[in-house]
């Protein structure tokens, strides 16, 4: 009687660890047990038994079906969320880069013609400062470059902060 005890402790144990509920690991060892005591179940006593199984295996379908589907909702709600979180953040960096750069770009064209307009007049009335004004011509040759590369660093900073805030937002 003992060692039918322990089987039926262990054929428990092991359909809770197959995933089998309580109540229904519970229905099933009963089953077995009455079936090593009478070693005999009737064809119809089966039939019920496999009819109960069938029908707990059914309903865990079902409420594993619309477990699976909610956390997938949730989790579908969960990107569109962050996507547009995240879309509204590049947005909002490259609008205020593009506005910086713009500024910068307005600044730097009203030096550059404003030192043209000096230095033209400085040639008009100074013949002797003609080495002057080739230096200050590639001055302003230098700081179109510069800027150039001051566009392309923003650029690059940009990319690389967008990135950097993709790979916070996802890790």
């Amino acid at each position: 009687m003992t060692l039918a005890m322990m089987n039926t402790h262990k054929a428990f144990k092991a359909l809770q660890l197959a995933g089998v509920s309580d109540q229904q690991a519970e229905a099933m060892v009963e089953i077995f047990a009455e079936m090593q005591q009478d070693n005999a179940l009737s064809r119809a006593d089966l039939m019920k038994a496999g009819e109960g199984i069938t029908g707990s295996i059914k309903e865990l379908d079902v409420r594993l079906t619309g477990a699976i589907k909610e956390q997938d909702e949730r989790l579908n709600g969960t990107i569109k969320e962050l996507d547009l979180r995240l879309t509204g953040a590049i947005k909002e960096q490259d609008d205020r880069l593009s506005a910086a750069i713009r500024e910068l770009d307005v600044r730097l064209t009203g030096a550059i013609k404003d030192l043209d307009v000096r230095l033209t007049g400085a040639i008009k009335d100074i013949e002797e400062l003609k080495a002057d004004v080739k230096q200050l011509k590639a001055d302003v040759a230098t700081l179109k470059t510069d800027m150039r590369w001051i566009k392309r660093l923003l650029m690059v900073m940009t990319t690389t902060m967008v990135i950097a805030a993709i790979k916070y937002i996802f890790s």
